[in-house]
């Protein structure tokens, strides 16, 4: 399933992470595109097209170092929103 809209765009990329996170094998790419993602979520923006426009070509430029840091960043509103999410749907 497909999601259309922010919140279930984001749930999906909240699934991503966490595979991403446990995986035995690295997955820096699925790691940036849920880093622009979400990103781009808190900025309040519409991500359908983004999502659909993505390129791993925003990322040229970037530092190794602000993008370690943009990642922790991530890993606490990923989990800070698996947290609300639990507790919207009654996981708890």
């Amino acid at each position: 399933m497909v999601s259309t809209s922010n919140d279930g765009i984001m749930s999906e990329y909240l699934v991503k992470w966490g595979l991403a996170k446990t995986s035995e094998r690295e997955r820096p790419t699925d790691l940036l595109e849920t880093l622009y993602i979400a990103e781009r979520f808190q900025a309040g923006d519409d991500l359908k097209p983004l999502r659909q426009g993505y390129d791993h070509s925003v990322w040229n430029g970037v530092s190794a170092a602000e993008v370690d840091r943009r990642l922790i960043m991530l890993d606490e509103f990923m989990i800070k929103l698996a947290r609300d999410r639990a507790e919207m749907w009654g996981a708890n």
